[in-house]
């Protein structure tokens, strides 16, 4: 795969504490170090990953991150979790640091599975009251998702998501407002997402876990929420700043899938290649305040 967009314009992520402005060149690079960190974790603990969702848009359009882009996407298989916990606990990196529910009980089950951090840096993202993660770190991260079994038909499976959606205002509101432990709509959360990901294991669609509730928004970019296994499996490597990183198995269609054909880059019949993004959309949207101490 080769033919990128060419884009090396300077796109401002946030404003660090002093109220100056971070670009995106300063992030990508921090970013860079934790999906290298943990493609070297997952390497030697044999745990499949991929680049996933913005990043995987990425790399198919642009051959790295998406130019604009202010964090990092990565989906393990969700019977691969606690292998994960386990490995993260044991190899990863003084300079790093995970949030998970094996690291806090209280972290929200609502966001995905993982986040893994660079611990000299700070971050605050404009959402992070009503979504609390209770982090003790609180520097920039690559989320990790959990990728499982789900049914072919789309209302099947917004029913299964739905569940989680009907608990989420009242999870909002006992964690962000009034700072109460929300333990049993957590427990009955894992509980669904366990038996919904061994029912459907063997289904030939997969997606992010049902208990995330919002993985139908903005809906004008959605056209699938789930994804034939062969799309996705077996996850493949590819050129990545100078490093092989594993991604799906074909970027392109799961990209189309995801994001609809509007996203891909357009390459003409002469060969050029252009970007289907405007000006005017290239924008980063989820931090507030950014400092890297290095």
């Amino acid at each position: 795969m080769d033919n990128f967009i060419v884009d090396n314009n300077r796109y401002i992520i946030g404003k660090n504490h002093k109220k100056e402005d971070v670009s995106n060149f300063v992030i990508h690079e921090v970013v860079k170090k934790i999906i290298f960190e943990i493609d070297r974790i997952c390497r030697k603990n044999d745990i499949p990953y991929a680049l996933a969702f913005g990043s995987a848009l990425g790399l198919y359009n642009y051959g790295g991150f998406i130019p604009w882009d202010d964090d990092g996407d990565i989906v393990i298989d969700y019977f691969d979790y606690e292998r994960l916990v386990n490995a993260l606990k044991n190899d990863l990196s003084e300079e790093f640091c995970f949030d998970s529910e094996a690291t806090n009980p209280l972290y929200n089950p609502l966001i995905p599975a993982f986040k893994v951090r660079y611990k000299n840096s700070y971050i605050k993202e404009k959402n992070h009251f009503t979504l609390p993660d209770h982090s003790t770190n609180h520097g920039i991260f690559v989320d990790i998702c959990l990728f499982m079994g789900v049914p072919k038909n789309k209302k099947e499976h917004l029913k299964l998501i739905n569940y989680s959606k009907r608990k989420m205002p009242l999870y909002i509101f006992l964690d962000a407002f009034l700072h109460i432990n929300p333990k049993k709509i957590r427990k009955k959360l894992r509980e669904f997402e366990k038996d919904t990901a061994t029912k459907y294991r063997d289904s030939g669609y997969v997606s992010q876990t049902v208990i995330i509730p919002f993985q139908e928004y903005p809906k004008k970019f959605v056209e699938s929420l789930s994804f034939p296994k062969e799309v996705i499996y077996p996850f493949k490597e590819y050129d990545f700043y100078g490093r092989k990183i594993y991604s799906f198995n074909d970027i392109k269609e799961f990209s189309r899938l995801r994001y609809g054909e509007k996203a891909l880059k357009i390459v003409t019949e002469s060969g050029e290649i252009k970007d289907p993004f405007l000006k005017k959309n290239k924008k980063s949207g989820h931090i507030k305040v950014i400092d890297i101490y290095d």
